[in-house]
């Protein structure tokens, strides 16, 4: 918008950049650069990268980047959510970022650094490749490794960016520092970060790390009816933050200091902005997206730099050369800390030939002898080359076998399991004891990311507790998603042990909805490795697999509930409820069928954890009683209309520039279909929602408002509106 006349009225609109998207993962939020000669915009994972932008600072890779065993897709390289950088005339348009979920908001801290609050996948609780929601440092050329399902990149990936902190489960929105508040000093310095989940605002406390940062955090603040949606800071130094969403109700809140001296505070900080490490690290950064026959001496010798944000800065600048002038200089390369990266680089952007050769130079170093660090590079090398090169080339892989075979087990949890990947790809059956073992000598994660906030936060944490009760067994499940690369070599008695193992962990472990189904994934997908005469000898295994418990029945009897009904029946009170029959209830009504709350149920509707957080009573009874009024276009269900008069339909998981991502089947969200962009015609979003109406009818009205005291209180036995046991 612009304001020509110059008298406060906007009176003309220029299209600065088209965008082929829209909805929650579509263009988020656009932000001022320092000292305003720029613009910056993230944008989610449902938005291609549109073709006029030209210019990256971030360098994409072919072939495959990331190696899946059979039941689940290998990953190659994807825009996902994306930041890109413009003159405030929408000139100069280039990418900065990529590989984030779907981060809403950007923010600058004083010394120019860009920060993003990237969401999770609630869906992956518990599993080896879930990301909690986190906090990231958009350095120039990151790569942060989001990929649909489980194909996400671990955030140890040399070729990644790594958080700056892990925050938890929840739906990240504003983000902003406090420099202008009248705060205390440490909050002034806090980054504010708006979580609409759980109704949080997170204060993150920043400090420098060579040339990056690390952090802490904390609840600043949070309540119910709060679904936190963007913030800013006033002239008079108070917080204002907007909620809303969903077309729930808004309103704006603001939030001041009245301490002791609170006068004192205005203005009194004043930030460092230079360190030595940062300034090295935007010096190699001015190189990225550029050739020029000076880079590669200049960026040579920080490749090895102890500094991973130094490093990284320094190999992207390298990978933004052509590969012809630097492929000898890797191979010539003595210091080994200079040369794992050089070869990590050259297996990302060489040809066929560059890669058998790093793989040869892989076998020539002495893996035992390298440290952790060192160790993950390696193995990310061979995990690059594998994916990239050809079927054959696994048979050039197989003369390492030996010395990654011996490094088994490593003291390392991290490295273990990407020895469990390249290992199993190679079909090594020698390690598959090795592996039962540390399989069996998982005991089950006590911990998950965001269980701290128990002690901070008891409305979220008690979400968490019967996930810790039943740990999840993210060691487990990792090692026997790898073995399912591994289909002859076995005996009768590892089978029984592999498959005691994994139903064992179906029995017994909990995580998030979508935990159970990568599990039965990995069980199914073992199965049809069998040959007639095993499954045969291991049927019995298979009873041992708990059955589903049928719906509960309500007593009834039922009505056509109306919504005016209830608010009347409400109009005397809720009266003490009855904790057990309401969570009874929400089974019976088919809710856990599809929504997740307190860490069961599933997740083809919105996560209702945290629902009373978010939702007036009348709210939810609209959302239940009439739920094609409002339908969120993460749950909608589209048609894709194909050339050739074919049509899909499904929930899109996710869309790049050149695919599309769909579940076709939203009973089993895994089961998903790429679709090239360009053999889609149109696509068309249903009207109707997922959620059938009428799920109350079969209740009596002590039934129902058991139901809706049990949404509102979020499933607290200890709330007040539940009678005593």
């Amino acid at each position: 918008m612009l304001d020509l006349e110059k008298d406060g009225v906007f009176d003309q609109t220029v299209q600065i950049l088209e965008l082929d998207a829209s909805g929650e993962h579509g263009p988020h939020s656009i932000v001022i650069g320092p000292k305003g000669e720029s613009l910056y915009m993230i944008c989610g994972n449902n938005t291609p990268v549109p073709e006029m932008i030209q210019t990256r600072k971030t360098v994409s890779t072919t072939g495959i980047d990331h190696l899946m065993p059979p039941g689940f897709k290998n990953t190659e390289f994807t825009d996902a959510a994306w930041v890109v950088k413009m003159d405030p005339d929408g000139s100069n348009l280039e990418v900065v970022a990529s590989g984030l979920r779907n981060p809403f908001d950007l923010a600058f801290n004083e010394a120019g650094d860009l920060f993003t609050f990237d969401s999770d996948m609630e869906f992956d609780l518990g599993s080896p490749f879930y990301r909690p929601t986190r906090i990231c440092h958009i350095v120039s050329g990151a790569e942060f490794g989001w990929r649909a399902n489980a194909g996400k990149w671990p955030d140890y990936y040399e070729d990644s960016v790594a958080p700056v902190v892990n925050i938890g489960p929840g739906s990240p929105t504003g983000l902003i520092f406090g420099y202008d508040t009248a705060f205390p000093g440490k909050y002034q310095k806090a980054l504010f970060a708006l979580d609409w989940t759980y109704a949080t605002v997170y204060a993150v406390h920043l400090e420098n790390k060579g040339a990056s940062y690390e952090a802490t955090f904390e609840t600043f603040l949070s309540g119910t009816g709060l679904p936190l949606t963007d913030v800013l800071v006033g002239n008079d130094g108070a917080l204002y933050v907007s909620v809303g969403g969903r077309k729930l109700g808004s309103a704006i809140y603001r939030i001041w200091y009245a301490g002791p001296d609170q006068d004192s505070f205005v203005d009194s900080y004043v930030p460092e902005v230079t360190w030595n490490p940062r300034e090295l690290r935007i010096s190699l950064e001015s190189y990225h997206g550029k050739e020029s026959p000076k880079v590669v001496d200049r960026v040579w010798p920080y490749l090895g730099n102890e500094d991973r944000a130094i490093r990284y800065a320094a190999r992207i600048a390298l990978e933004s050369q052509p590969s012809r002038s630097w492929r000898d200089r890797v191979f010539s390369e003595n210091q080994l800390q200079i040369r794992l990266p050089a070869l990590l680089a050259l297996a990302r952007q060489g040809n066929e030939g560059d890669v058998l050769n790093v793989l040869d130079s892989v076998g020539d170093i002495d893996l035992a002898g390298l440290s952790e660090e060192g160790l993950l590079v390696a193995l990310r090398i061979l995990e690059v080359c594998f994916g990239k090169g050809r079927s054959e080339l696994r048979e050039e892989g197989r003369e390492l076998l030996g010395s990654l075979r011996n490094l088994l087990p490593h003291d390392s949890i991290r490295v273990n399991r990407e020895l469990s990947r390249v290992l199993c790809y190679l079909g090594d059956s020698s390690s598959i004891d090795a592996l039962l073992n540390l399989m069996e000598q998982d005991d089950g994660e006590k911990t998950i990311p965001g269980s701290e906030l128990i002690e901070r936060n008891f409305r979220y944490g008690s979400r968490v507790l019967d996930m810790l009760e039943a740990a999840p067994l993210k060691e487990r499940m990792h090692h026997a998603q790898m073995l399912n690369w591994i289909t002859t070599g076995w005996t009768l008695a590892q089978r029984q042990r592999y498959f005691g193992l994994v139903i064992e962990a179906i029995n017994t472990s909990k995580g998030g909805k979508g935990y159970k189904f990568y599990w039965e994934q990995i069980l199914e997908t073992a199965q049809h490795a069998l040959s007639d005469k095993e499954s045969e000898k291991l049927a019995i295994l298979w009873e041992g697999l708990k059955a589903d418990e049928p719906l509960p029945v309500p007593q009834g009897p039922g009505r056509i509930w109306e919504l005016d009904y209830i608010a009347k029946c409400l109009e005397k009170g809720f009266g003490e409820r009855d904790f057990q029959n309401g969570k009874t209830m929400f089974a019976a009504a088919s809710c856990f069928n599809c929504h997740i709350m307190g860490g069961e149920g599933g997740s083809l509707g919105p996560n209702l954890t945290g629902v009373g957080q978010r939702f007036t009573v009348n709210d939810l009874l609209e959302s239940i009683i009439h739920p094609s009024r409002t339908i969120s276009d993460q749950y909608q269900m589209i048609t894709l209309h194909l050339k050739g008069g074919d049509s899909v339909s499904g929930r899109i998981l996710s869309k790049d520039s050149s695919k599309t991502l769909i579940a076709t089947n939203v009973l089993k969200p895994m089961q998903s279909r790429v679709i090239e962009n360009s053999d889609i015609l149109s696509s068309v979003a249903l009207p109707v929602s997922t959620m059938p109406p009428g799920l109350l009818d079969n209740l009596n009205e002590e039934e129902v408002l058991d139901l809706i005291v049990f949404l509102v209180s979020d499933g607290q036995k200890d709330h007040p509106l539940y009678r005593p046991n």
